[in-house]
């Protein structure tokens, strides 16, 4: 890129003489919930890297703030954290593992600020806010007595209500506990929290921070800035991490100062360690789903990230509009923040760093998934910037840059520094696209590298066995997400350690307020054919009369589709589609049952097992032969153990393999070529990538073909065309099929070509085109996993087993 000093054109003034408000913090959210789960699980060296890459200073995204989830036993997006507190008797500071992220966040960066929030109660946290306090209290107590953690943020109840009795009860304990430097963010959701602030004085004394979830720079805040109080994008983003979600982000850590004045914004999520076929996949800083291969992504949200977190700290203070931030001429955003320690400038002026970042990027890559983002048009411009004479005697500046629409023109890449003439000015060319980084600081900053990781493997590896001795207590199994309940291993009596569902009653609802039963799931979304068995035991110290324990297999996140498999306490089982309801104890959509010999023996180990090939179930009890029965072939999904209810059960001896014929299948069209047709055909399962159904959707919205390198591009332009495989050619309309690039890999949405009316459609037949009048579905959903593009994100009966998109040839 080409950086030149002089310029006639009107010049852009910065002027430190104008400060403005200090910067927070750019952040990371790990929680809401269980995002990374599966970190933990990444064996060394891989682990310490990806933690690198987050938190270390001057190497990746280098955080100034890491925000986590207070574990509220209860599903809250992608799975289940535990609670400290189970029940208001039981305290334990060693469950989940954000105790854990914390403390390595610090070894990196003792400077990094933590920020806790989300909330436990009854059937609300504020009916009995005393309780509730204890519980928030409690956690901060604990952060500071067994891991030496001062925890500087505290939320209220992640995007639901507030409560001014409960706020004002908060922070008159937390200052009697000693933890008067804890400030209160509230609300963790919308801007009509300052509404409800204005009204109430002790109310508002109460809170430090405004804290709003995904606000657009395009609403009206004067109630929130009457109150004089930083606003923060306490959550922002929830955009799948490619070059997009890069754009997004890098868009919005800019314009929320120039546009709205917040001083921190923080992105959900940290790293993205869940499983592909639960919410929101990889909607994240950094990708790390495989603990089992140790691979992991380095998004280029990372080094967006970088453009300020590594040229900042928190309390550098942003310049005033026209003075350093505001609007570019020709769109964009730009922002300057000062270095201007008192006592440091007093005695040495010329430590008086600053940093200036410029972004522009256009409204076809720029939105978030959330909120919507108003029309507006950029170009490409020359900008001449002035500094003033407080900027001090600068001669050079450090130049960085990203192109965040076109990654082949670099990625947090160091330019030439740009030289300062004698008149103090400077100019600077700004293609779309681009994100730059113009400061005093030379030196310290730079692109981190730990090298290639290891190479992806997304197949869970079978067959998987786990007696869960080698896990440490009050943690999770290996590679087990809890999605209903909290399942913690513990050692029994005889020092056995077992897997227990934990949670004693039904807990706060977020997500979900008492659907079905709790439940743990394993594997993979893709799986079909599988092999499950595990030993249970009902202790004779549970007063329910018919408890379960439960398999299934093909489950989806929340087990409402899958074949499930019960064994009940009084003796008798079942066979159904998705897992036992908790208002009664058993499935809706029951397939077979039937009874065992007598009740089960309580404080015994039993087995159950459940194996699922193509069309048939066969259950074993005890290694006995319960049913084998005929069950619908349309879902695919994980493995689960559970049970239907709020019960202690326990489970050991865990173990899955394949079941039925696991030959890879072979493409029915072995050497596609430019001008084959796409169709649709049954998608490969299991989790097999087969060449002729893998595609890739870039980011420049053209769906590429694995194998060939082609792209998918429509004939004409008309109702019923074809398409075909073509050269790939970013210019061309034709191949430009637009999607929302995160919602798409969670749920279906439609695949159309930009600017028209025009969608992907195709039919039960095989056959895929434009508005087709036959169609059967105008909707596509992407698993990554397998790269297949497919007609159904969950099972739709009407539909039958899910069909993917094909070269036919």
């Amino acid at each position: 890129m080409s950086v030149v000093s002089r310029c006639n054109a009107k010049a852009l003034i910065v002027d430190k003489d104008h400060q403005s408000q200090p910067l927070s913090a750019i952040g990371g959210l790990s929680g809401g919930g269980a995002t990374s789960r599966l970190l933990i699980d990444y064996k060394e060296p891989q682990r310490s890297e990806i933690l690198d890459y987050l938190f270390t200073p001057n190497f990746g995204a280098s955080l100034h703030l890491l925000k986590v989830e207070i574990g509220g036993d209860s599903q809250s997006t992608d799975g289940t954290e535990s609670s400290h507190m189970h029940s208001k008797d039981d305290l334990d500071y060693h469950r989940g593992y954000e105790w854990w992220l914390m403390t390595e966040a610090k070894k990196r960066n003792p400077d990094i600020k933590l920020y806790g929030w989300v909330g436990n109660g009854t059937s609300s946290p504020f009916t009995y806010p005393n309780l509730t306090v204890d519980y928030i209290t409690k956690w901060i107590q604990g952060a500071k007595d067994v891991y030496n953690l001062d925890i500087d943020y505290v939320g209220i109840w992640n995007e639901r209500s507030s409560d001014s009795t409960y706020v004002k009860t908060l922070r008159r304990t937390l200052t009697k506990a000693g933890f008067e430097k804890t400030q209160i963010v509230a609300k963790d959701g919308g801007a009509d929290i300052c509404n409800d602030l204005a009204k109430d004085k002790a109310y508002a004394e109460a809170v430090s921070i405004i804290g709003l979830h995904y606000p657009s720079d395009y609403s009206d805040y004067s109630q929130c800035y009457a109150l004089n109080k930083p606003i923060w994008a306490s959550e922002e983003s929830s955009s799948y991490d490619d070059l997009n979600g890069a754009a997004c982000w890098a868009r919005v850590i800019t314009s929320h100062w120039a546009l709205s004045k917040f001083t921190a914004s923080i992105m959900w999520n940290l790293v993205g360690s869940y499983y592909h076929g639960t919410n929101w996949y990889a909607s994240s800083m950094m990708t790390a789903v495989q603990p089992w291969s140790g691979n992991y992504w380095v998004s280029p949200v990372v080094w967006a990230t970088a453009h300020i977190t590594q040229f900042t700290q928190p309390g550098w203070l942003y310049l005033s509009d026209g003075y350093g931030s505001g609007n570019l001429p020709s769109g964009g955003f730009y922002v300057s923040v000062s270095h201007n320690l008192p006592m440091v400038t007093l005695i040495d002026p010329k430590t008086n760093n600053f940093t200036m970042n410029i972004v522009k990027i256009n409204h076809d890559h720029a939105p978030c998934t959330r909120p919507p983002l108003p029309p507006f048009s950029v170009s490409a411009e020359t900008v001449v910037f002035q500094l003033a004479e407080s900027m001090g005697d600068v001669k050079a500046l450090a130049v960085w840059f990203s192109n965040f629409q076109n990654e082949s023109q670099g990625i947090f890449q160091r330019l030439s520094d740009v030289n300062v003439s004698s008149n103090r000015t400077f100019m600077l060319h700004i293609p779309v696209g681009a994100m730059y980084t113009i400061s005093t600081i030379t030196s310290g900053p730079r692109k981190g590298s730990h090298g290639t990781p290891p190479a992806s493997e997304p197949s869970f590896p079978l067959p998987y066995s786990d007696n869960f001795q080698g896990v440490e207590d009050s943690q999770e199994a290996k590679y087990f997400t809890d999605q209903i309940g909290a399942f913690e291993v513990h050692a029994d009596m005889s020092g056995n350690k077992v897997m227990r569902q934990m949670v004693p009653e039904l807990p706060i609802g977020w997500s979900d307020h008492g659907s079905n039963g709790p439940v743990s799931l394993i594997g993979m979304r893709e799986w079909q054919d599988i092999f499950v068995e595990v030993f249970f035991r009902t202790s004779s110290n549970i007063t329910a009369v018919n408890t379960a324990a439960c398999v299934g297999t093909r489950v989806d996140q929340m087990w409402s589709r899958g074949a499930v498999f019960c064994v009940y306490a009084l003796g008798n089982w079942t066979l159904s589609i998705g897992g036992p309801k908790q208002s009664t104890g058993l499935p809706s959509t029951v397939l077979a049952s039937g009874h065992l010999s007598g009740p089960i023996q309580r404080d015994t180990w039993h087995s159950i097992a459940l194996t699922t090939i193509n069309t048939t179930a066969t259950g074993l009890y005890d290694s006995h032969l319960l049913f084998e029965h005929s069950i619908p072939n349309l879902d695919t999904g994980f493995v689960a153990i559970g049970t239907n209810g709020w019960y202690a059960i326990e489970f050991d001896k865990f173990s899955m393999s394949e079941a039925g014929n696991w030959s890879k299948p072979v493409p029915l069209c072995k050497k596609p070529a430019t001008g084959d047709k796409l169709g649709t055909r049954a998608c490969a399962t299991n989790g097999f990538a087969v060449s002729d159904e893998s595609f890739t959707l870039r980011s420049d919205w053209a769906i590429e073909h694995d194998q060939t390198g082609l792209c998918v591009q429509a004939e004409k332009l008309e109702v019923g065309s074809s398409v075909v495989l073509a050269p790939c050619d970013a210019s061309n309309p034709l191949q430009q099929f637009k999607n929302d690039y995160t919602l798409i890999r969670n749920t279906e949405m439609p695949v159309y070509l930009d600017g028209t009316l025009f969608h992907l459609s195709g039919t039960m037949s095989g056959t895929v085109g434009l508005n087709l009048s036959n169609s059967n579905w105008n909707t596509w959903s992407y698993f990554p996993n397998t790269h297949q593009l497919r007609n159904q994100y969950t099972s739709k009966p009407n539909l039958g087993y899910p069909m993917c998109l094909t070269v036919v040839c």
